[in-house]
C-alpha cells in the first residue's frame, strides 16, 4: 500500500551536491547527528545520513563523512546508531486549553462509540457531587447516547446536582449542556437569546432554555468558563501540554485557543515561556471583536496570526451542513452558522493585510459549507483576490470532487484530521453511498495539487501523533485515499510549515531551516505493525538547536574526533 524509500546513491549525491553549496560557508557545526535514516521532508533531498546544526538552524544535511567534516573541538557528536530522524511535527489544528473542573469520565474511553447512556452519566454526575468540595464544577464528556436523547437537559442534570454547576462536552468539541447551577454561575438568563452564529435549545413552545448550546453559543460558555481561571492557571496547562507534546516529537502547535480572548491568550502564552513554538491562532466571537497583531523578536518561539470561523459542526451531532439531507434523518441538512453578509465581511476583511498574518481558517466540514465559502471567495474577487493568501478549509470532511477544481483556483488549502477517518460508521448512518464514496480525500487532494496538512484536533490532552499517520496511511472509510507513510509525513511537517506560511523557515530539514527535529524511537518508514507505529515516541527533540527533550537513550556526550 505504501511506497517504500530507501538511502540511495543517487540521493545521497544530491545530498552531497546540497551540502556543498552550504559547507563553504557553515564553518563549524555545533552539534552533529550522523549514522542515522534521516526524512527530510524536502523533496528535492529526501533522504540523508548526518545532519549539522549551528546556533538555531541546519547548516548541513548530508552523508556521514560529509557532515562529519564540519566538526571541531567541543562539537556535539551524536551517533544515531541507525535511528530515524524526522523534522519536528507540527500539529496543524489543535486546542491546548479546556475548562477545568472535577473529572467525570474520559473520552478516551469511549470515543469512537456512543458513550454513556443518559441514565449512566447522571450515575456519574450524582457520585461526583458526592466527593467534589461544594461550589467545584462537575465536567463530563458524552456521545451520541446522550445528545440525542430527548431527556438530556438541565432539568435532569438538576435532580442529581442542584448545588454543583454541572458542564457536560461533546467528545467532538462541538455541543454543550449545562445544568441550572452552571448557567446562574455563568450568568446565564433562563431566555438567553441566540448570540451571533450559535444557538441555545429551548423548551419546545417556549424561550426557555434547556441548558444544551451548540456552536458560538458554547464557545461563549468556554469564555466564561475560562473567565473563572486565572492566567497562571491557563499557562501550567500550557506548560504540561508542551511537555507531553515533546515526548511525541511535536516542535510546534497551531492552537486555537476557543472562546479565550486572543490578548489573553498571547499573555498566558509568554507567561508560560515554553519550550514548543506555538501559532497563536484567534478565534473571535463576532464580527467586531478584534485580533491581536503578531507578537515576539526574531528568537520568540510564540507568533500571534491567523483568523478561525467556524461554519458548521460535524456529522456526528448531524450539524455539518449538507447539500443532501441526511440519510438517517430526512429533511435535515445542517446548519450554517454564517448568514451571507457577515460572511462577506470576513471575506472583506481577509483580503487586507499580509496572508501571513491574516491568513482565514474555515472549520468547514459539509459540502455546502464548503460550497457557500467557495461562493463567496468567488463574488469577493475570485482567484486573482484570493489565491497566495492560502485559505484553509479545516476538516473538509466533506470536499467532494465538484469542490477541488475550485479549492485549487482559489488557493484553498485542507487541514485534516486523521483519526475522523476513524469514524466509517458514523459516515455510513449520516450519508448516501453516493456521498460516501467521496467523503474524506486525501492523496486525491495531492493529486489535484491541493495542499494538505495534518494535525490531531486533540482539545486539553497531546493526541498520539503516530495514530494519525497510521490512519492517515490506512483510511478506514476510503482505502484508496491512503496516503503513503513519505506523503503522511510530509503533510505533518513541511505541509503544516505551508499552512501557516512558515515554509522558509521550518518543517524540512535544509539548511537554514530552523534546527526542529525528532529522533524517533521506531523506523516509521520501514515494514512495522500498527501496534508499533501509534508506540512511537521521540527518543531526542530539538527545537531551534536546542535539545528540550531527551529520554536517556542516546548517547549525547562526545566531541570531534
Amino acid at each position: 500500500m505504501s511506497r517504500r524509500l530507501g538511502i540511495s546513491g543517487p540521493l545521497l549525491l544530491a545530498a552531497s551536491l546540497l551540502l556543498s553549496t552550504s559547507a563553504a560557508t557553515a564553518a563549524t557545526a555545533r552539534t552533529i547527528l550522523h549514522n542515522g535514516k534521516i526524512f527530510t521532508s524536502d523533496p528535492d533531498n529526501l533522504w540523508a545520513e548526518a545532519v549539522a546544526v549551528r546556533g538555531r538552524r541546519i547548516v548541513a544535511v548530508g552523508s556521514n563523512d560529509e557532515v562529519l567534516d564540519l566538526a571541531a573541538p567541543g562539537t556535539r557528536i551524536v551517533d544515531l546508531g541507525g535511528r530515524t530522524v524526522i523534522p519536528g511535527l507540527n500539529d496543524a489544528h489543535v486546542h491546548v486549553l479546556a475548562p477545568s473542573g472535577h473529572p467525570l469520565n474520559s473520552p478516551a474511553s469511549f470515543v469512537p462509540g456512543p458513550g454513556p447512556t443518559l441514565a449512566e452519566m447522571l450515575d456519574l454526575v450524582a457520585s461526583g457531587a458526592s466527593e467534589a468540595a461544594a461550589g467545584t464544577w462537575l465536567i463530563g464528556f458524552i456521545g451520541t447516547a446522550v445528545f440525542e436523547d430527548a431527556q438530556a437537559n438541565r432539568f435532569a442534570l438538576d435532580t442529581v446536582s442542584p448545588d454543583h454547576p454541572v458542564v457536560l462536552f461533546a467528545w467532538t468539541g462541538h455541543g454543550t449542556w449545562l445544568n441550572s447551577r452552571a448557567m446562574e454561575v455563568l450568568g446565564i438568563a433562563e431566555d438567553e437569546p441566540d448570540p451571533f452564529g450559535g444557538h441555545y435549545a429551548r423548551v419546545p413552545g417556549s424561550d426557555v432554555l434547556t441548558g444544551e448550546a451548540h456552536e458560538y453559543a458554547e464557545h461563549q460558555i468556554r469564555r466564561k468558563l475560562y473567565a473563572l481561571r486565572s492566567d497562571e492557571e491557563l499557562a501550567a496547562q500550557y506548560r504540561s501540554f508542551a511537555r507531553e507534546a515533546l515526548r511525541r516529537g511535536f516542535t510546534s502547535l497551531q492552537d486555537i485557543a476557543v472562546g479565550l480572548p486572543h490578548g489573553r491568550a498571547l499573555a498566558v502564552l509568554e507567561a508560560a515561556d515554553l519550550p514548543i513554538r506555538v501559532r497563536s491562532i484567534c478565534a473571535p466571537l463576532s464580527l467586531d471583536e478584534g485580533c491581536e497583531p503578531g507578537r515576539g523578536g526574531p528568537g520568540s518561539k510564540v507568533r500571534a496570526s491567523g483568523i478561525k470561523w467556524f461554519t458548521d459542526g460535524t456529522p456526528v451531532e448531524r450539524l455539518a451542513c449538507v447539500s443532501e439531507p441526511y440519510a438517517d434523518r430526512p429533511g435535515w441538512s445542517g446548519a450554517f452558522n454564517l448568514p451571507e453578509e457577515p460572511l462577506a465581511a470576513i471575506l472583506d476583511e481577509g483580503l487586507h493585510g499580509s496572508p501571513r498574518e491574516n491568513q482565514l481558517l474555515f472549520h468547514a466540514v459539509g459540502d455546502e459549507a464548503i460550497g457557500r465559502i467557495f461562493d463567496a471567495m468567488e463574488a469577493s474577487g475570485g482567484p486573482s483576490a484570493w489565491r497566495g493568501r492560502r485559505t484553509r478549509i479545516e476538516h473538509g470532511d466533506l470536499l467532494l470532487p465538484s469542490d477541488v477544481a475550485r479549492a485549487r483556483e482559489l488557493g484553498a488549502m485542507v487541514v485534516q484530521n486523521p483519526t475522523h477517518l476513524g469514524l466509517p460508521h458514523v459516515f455510513a448512518e449520516r450519508f448516501s453511498p453516493e456521498i460516501l464514496r467521496d467523503v474524506e480525500p486525501l492523496a486525491s487532494l495531492l493529486g489535484e495539487g491541493v495542499p494538505l496538512a495534518l494535525g490531531t484536533d486533540g482539545i486539553g490532552a497531546v493526541m498520539n501523533p503516530f495514530v494519525d499517520l497510521l490512519f492517515a496511511t490506512i483510511h478506514p472509510t476510503r482505502p484508496e485515499e491512503a496516503l503513503t507513510i513519505e506523503e503522511a509525513v510530509m503533510a505533518y511537517t513541511s505541509g503544516s510549515a505551508h499552512a501557516e506560511l512558515e515554509e522558509h523557515r521550518k518543517g524540512t530539514l535544509a539548511p537554514g531551516r530552523l534546527a526542529d527535529l525528532a529522533v524517533l524511537s521506531r523506523d516509521i518508514f520501514g515494514p512495522i505493525s500498527p501496534e508499533a507505529m501509534v508506540g512511537t515516541t521521540s527518543e531526542l527533540t530539538m527545537v531551534g538547536g536546542e535539545i528540550v527533550w531527551d529520554s536517556g537513550e542516546l548517547a549525547l556526550d562526545g566531541e570531534a574526533r
